[in-house]
């Protein structure tokens, strides 16, 4: 589905975060995006639960930055969201200063290329969420490079389409699970 444009680059009505001091507040989506379902961040944030607060969270292909506001709003520590579209940058900048999410630094930066310099200045990543097109075909190059700023014991999560099966690893790290969200899917590796 082809979402609406407008003439400011968002989409109508953005999405609402679902949890935590911000929950029903809105957030701007670029346009032309694919914004993770709220089922599917719902899910995420089911599953991630008390690891949550005092955690750094790392946001690839954030888009709008739902799951770097989300992770803020339920009480991570810290959210670094990269994304190479100046539009997407414009998007999470404003919905920054709408709640005031000082804890969130933003990155462009075109992925996996990107990555090292992106993360190069953080301390390492406890969760690290993964929203690459569905049809990027370097997504073995940048699990691997992903791996090395994920801290000891932390995870990597990847949406992707559920018709493609998920890599078996990510650098230094295995894929432990799946689940399937109509066409989208998440994969937890550890």
């Amino acid at each position: 589905m082809s979402p609406r444009q407008t003439g400011s680059g968002t989409r109508p009505g953005g999405m609402k975060v679902l949890g935590g001091r911000w929950r029903g507040r809105r957030l701007k989506v670029p346009a032309g995006v694919r914004p993770t379902q709220a089922r599917v961040r719902e899910a995420l944030f089911s599953h991630w639960g008390d690891r949550v607060p005092g955690s750094r969270l790392l946001e690839l292909y954030a888009g709008s930055g739902a799951v770097s506001f989300e992770a803020l709003s339920r009480g991570a520590g810290f959210a670094l969201a990269v994304d190479g579209s100046s539009r997407a940058q414009a998007c999470m900048k404003a919905s920054r200063k709408t709640l005031g999410a000082d804890d969130l630094r933003l990155v462009r930066a075109v992925l996996p290329a990107g990555l090292k310099e992106a993360a190069d200045r953080e301390a390492a990543f406890d969760l690290v969420f993964i929203d690459p097109p569905y049809d990027d075909s370097r997504l073995d190059e940048l699990l691997g490079a992903v791996s090395s700023v994920v801290a000891d014991g932390g995870e990597i999560v990847l949406e992707h389409a559920s018709r493609h099966p998920p890599p078996a690893v990510a650098g230094r790290f295995s894929l432990r699970r799946t689940r399937r969200y109509g066409d989208s899917a998440l994969s937890f590796y550890a």
